[in-house]
């Protein structure tokens, strides 16, 4: 497990042997000082990028990328700058007397890493002052492929450089990425999102109909259905079935609050919060399995996820419990989605209730959700984002908004923060 920190500090910790140690790859701490002639330049959160093809290899990002290849006993620079390297932007925050410089201000620097799962040595960058590059041969040479029409012109007295977010290479083509731009801090909340398949050739919005103010901080792409997209932006979580034309809301009871970025497990979608904890949206084969057409049918039933027989506890729900602010797991077994184009009414549901030889199945209780119509699981639970253990309320929109039962670990999420 790797953590980062201020000033390009980074440690591994062992679980296992219980162990941590030290790992940075230039020791120099520079706390209170400018970034305009430092040997690098590390911004508070400075990416950490295990390589998909080698856990050994690990990247790193100041204004180049660096590179281990023995998890950190030895680093080595395998780009030029990368950024804009705009002086204006690198010179000591605060006043004559109190410097304010902790890494958290500096500027010009990679602030996003992703290596292609399929092509070893495909390496995209991103920095903070707007510029997309890549490499396909492991750094030895170095392509500007900037999205021609992402505003930055940044040539007068208040500079409107754009910050390359999160770069999501592609999980079906080792050409495709999707980036992510923030514009924020240049009082820009517009969605700004592109995707290209030809090594950053050519580019495409894939921001849709995503609506005004949805900033977009991370989008991930499903590693098992081409074309499914999830999207972290400052008003929500969204969806797209499509590639990125058109976009869904997947808030359902989700704090409001900024969201920062996602990860997609096996089978569950992972975000991170600012400030306001981890969410987990257990089970998303459902939305794997969407297609359009399938709220026109009567009933549809999605093909479950594999489940296992076992025995034992947990926590949150599974069995015995620990305490404290955890989330609760989902039922044990097998669980079965399926949604019905007309709500049952009471006399309806009562019927189909009828016979049943345990509470523990199925209900057939209609209720709008996703995907287009009804969604139950065992026991009656809504799929939901939930960290209080609570069912989410009745959606009003017939749209694709519910997700997996869900648990959510009380840590801190907000980017800024320190954190293992």
């Amino acid at each position: 497990m790797y953590a980062g920190c201020y000033d390009g500090s980074i440690t591994e910790f062992n679980k296992e042997l219980g162990i941590e140690r030290e790992m940075n790859a230039w020791p120099l701490n520079p706390m209170g000082h400018g970034d305009v002639d430092l040997k690098y330049r590390f911004q508070w959160t400075a990416p950490i990028v295990i390589s998909p093809h080698d856990p050994n290899v690990i990247y790193h990002g100041a204004q180049v990328v660096l590179k281990t290849s023995d998890r950190g006993y030895h680093w080595q620079e395998i780009s030029p700058d990368l950024t804009r390297n705009d002086k204006r932007t690198q010179q000591s925050s605060g006043g004559p007397i109190t410097q304010d410089n902790t890494s958290a201000e500096y500027y010009g620097t990679v602030f996003t890493i992703a290596e292609s799962p399929l092509q070893a040595g495909a390496i995209w960058a991103g920095s903070d002052d707007g510029l997309v590059h890549i490499t396909t041969d492991g750094g030895k040479n170095w392509a500007n492929v900037s999205p021609k029409d992402l505003p930055d012109s940044g040539g007068g007295p208040i500079l409107h450089y754009s910050r390359i977010s999160l770069i999501e290479a592609g999980h079906f083509n080792a050409g495709t990425a999707y980036v992510s731009v923030d514009r924020h801090e240049s009082d820009d909340w517009a969605p700004y999102a592109f995707k290209t398949t030809d090594f950053g050739k050519t580019w495409k919005r894939a921001n849709g109909d995503l609506p005004a103010g949805a900033t977009v901080r991370a989008i991930r792409e499903d590693p098992k259905r081409e074309g499914l997209l999830y999207a972290a932006t400052e008003i929500g979580v969204y969806v797209s079935f499509d590639d990125g034309a058109h976009w869904r809301s997947l808030q359902r009871n989700l704090p409001m609050s900024s969201m920062r970025d996602l990860a997609v497990t096996n089978r569950d979608l992972v975000v991170a919060t600012h400030g306001r904890a981890f969410w987990v949206l257990d089970d998303i084969t459902p939305l794997r399995d969407y297609k359009a057409d399938l709220p026109n049918a009567d009933v549809n039933f999605y093909k479950p996820f594999t489940a296992y027989r076992y025995s034992g506890g947990g926590f949150g729900g599974g069995g015995g419990g620990r305490g404290g602010a955890i989330g609760q797991n989902p039922p044990n077994g097998a669980i079965i989605y399926y949604t019905l184009k007309t709500a049952l009414g009471p006399e309806e549901s009562d019927q189909a209730r009828a016979g049943q030889p345990s509470s523990s199945e199925a209900t057939p209780t209609a209720r709008a959700g996703l995907p287009g119509g009804s969604l139950q699981r065992g026991n009656r639970r809504q799929r939901a984002w939930n960290a209080t253990n609570k069912r989410s309320g009745r959606s009003k929109s017939g749209g694709p908004e519910a997700g997996g039962h869900a648990r959510s670990a009380r840590a801190q999420a907000e980017r800024g923060a320190c954190h293992r």
